[in-house]
């Protein structure tokens, strides 16, 4: 795909949006459930990013609803940055209903470890850089 200034400009608002969104919306949830120290606000963000790209993914491939710079605003921007598991869980489910079912476990499984592996990594470093 290419881009250009008003694909960059579209990804861009959308992202706005959606992290501000997620801000506002796992503060106000973390602020209800303030007795736990379990991340609830992240948690309902990202399940509501599943189901929102997942209705809006079912209307692009179903219904092509959308035109490319709805689809790039939505997906790319608004829930991008909302949440990026909501992308990373579409992506696995995409290879899974595509019949890709040895790479959308992979994709899960890899994704979370590796993840894990290099956030341990980050930290690492800064314990032994600083």
């Amino acid at each position: 795909m290419q881009f250009n200034l008003v694909s960059i400009l579209v990804v861009g608002a959308g992202g706005f949006v959606g992290a501000a969104s997620r801000f506002v919306l796992s503060i106000s949830i973390d602020n209800y459930f303030k007795e736990t120290q379990f991340p609830v606000g992240i948690a309902v963000t990202n399940i509501l990013g599943c189901l929102i790209i997942g209705f809006a993914a079912g209307l692009f491939a179903e219904k092509g609803w959308m035109s490319s710079e709805m689809r790039l605003f939505l997906f790319t921007g608004l829930l991008g940055g909302f949440t990026t598991f909501s992308t990373f869980v579409n992506d696995t489910f995409l290879l899974w209903q595509e019949g890709h079912i040895g790479f959308s476990i992979l994709n899960a499984g890899g994704q979370v470890m590796l993840g894990l592996l290099f956030v341990w990594i980050g930290y690492s470093l800064v314990k032994l850089i600083f």
